[in-house]
């Protein structure tokens, strides 16, 4: 009995085309398998405690009610992770009313002008992430810088805040 027959099979039973493709599909699945659990070396990255304060300017009294310490704070806008981007650790009034932001004033610039029924918070915060230099990254995925103004959340309130500082 020949090894290969005159129809290219193998011992009779299977081609070699079809021998050589299930080869190739378990040489693949053997690397990606060892890539994908293969020890990591080099630097390790941990995770470290970030607390960041947010402004927010002209929030209703109503809704400054609803925010309270120990709530996580999400934004919906930017992936987080899925988890909320820090806990509230501390809420100050820091202007009674607040200022919102007028679009007009009488010369056609716009500026911030005192509205009444409103407060300006500072909202204390505490986060795990990523800490590069001056990066933050929150959750490992949320980057987190000074200045930049997004809508927030709690499980009852919303409202729009930008990043004051970075402890």
């Amino acid at each position: 009995m020949k090894i290969i027959d005159r129809n290219g099979r193998l011992f009779g039973k299977i081609s070699v085309i079809d021998l050589l493709v299930v080869a190739v599909v378990v040489v693949l699945a053997a690397a990606l398998y060892f890539k994908n659990n293969q020890a990591h070396t080099g630097t390790t990255v941990t995770e470290e405690n970030i607390t960041f304060q947010i402004r927010a300017r002209g929030v209703y009294d109503y809704v400054a009610d609803a925010i309270q310490v120990g709530d996580g704070l999400y934004d919906k806008d930017y992936a987080s992770g899925g988890k909320a981007i820090g806990r509230i650790t501390d809420i100050q009034v820091e202007r009674d009313p607040g200022k919102k932001l007028a679009l007009e004033v009488n010369d056609g610039t716009a500026g911030l002008i005192e509205a009444d029924e409103t407060v300006d918070l500072l909202i204390t915060l505490e986060g795990r992430g990523l800490v590069d230099g001056k990066r933050y990254s929150i959750n490992r995925v949320y980057a987190l810088g000074v200045n930049s103004s997004r809508t927030y959340y709690t499980k009852q309130a919303q409202f729009i805040g930008t990043v004051a500082e970075i402890f």
